[in-house]
């Protein structure tokens, strides 16, 4: 695949870009020009590393299906069969590889850079999340320049609710766990409580 040259009529954008970046300020609007050609003019070489790296969105899987609850719904665990945290980690898992394979953007989104070289020889990269919106096809979600490809994938996993994959290996069981909800602990009302409710309702 051909690699279109970077247009000369953008290069002054990309010079203030990475002088800005290297004194720790961020300008959306510099970029701006750079980021509607890439999704324009250079879109394969944008994404010609799609597949390497995702973005795995652990905190909105684990709202939804971390809990004993349906755990046991879906592994058919009757309520009285005490459940561990091998069984926990075992359904956790599961519902990781099941997402990693799917094709679900709510839960799987590819990350991205494009490497950028200043006109005094500067180099980064511009990082960029990609999600397919449905009919409304791919919306990418910019995230500025970088110092270098590593830099941005650490950057965009916080160890916990977003997991950069296979850039961070594996989740950790521990991770897994932190993020299980904890199963609610039904309160016995006390006699008293019970007698008080039952004569205010004579």
């Amino acid at each position: 695949m051909d690699t279109p040259q970077f247009p000369n009529e953008l290069k002054a954008s990309l010079d203030q870009a990475m002088s800005d970046f290297l004194q720790g300020k961020s300008n959306f609007e510099i970029l701006k020009p750079i980021y509607e050609w890439l999704e324009i003019d250079s879109w394969d070489a944008l994404i010609s590393d799609l597949g390497e790296q995702m973005v795995l969105n652990l905190g909105y899987l684990s709202e939804y299906k971390f809990s004993d609850t349906e755990l046991r719904d879906w592994m058919g665990i009757h309520d009285d069969q005490i459940l561990t945290d091998s069984d926990r980690l075992g359904w956790g898992r599961d519902l990781i590889n099941r997402a990693l394979e799917s094709d679900d953007d709510t839960l799987l989104a590819s990350i991205h850079t494009y490497a950028v070289t200043a006109s005094d020889g500067t180099t980064g990269v511009i990082g960029c999340i990609v999600e397919i919106q449905g009919q409304a096809g791919p919306s990418c979600d910019w995230q500025g320049l970088w110092k270098t490809r590593n830099d941005f994938l650490a950057a965009m996993s916080d160890g916990k609710y977003c997991w950069v994959t296979p850039f961070m290996g594996a989740v950790p069981d521990d991770v897994i766990l932190a993020l299980w909800q904890k199963p609610k602990v039904r309160r016995k009302r006390s006699k008293t409580n019970s007698k008080t409710k039952s004569t205010r309702s004579i």
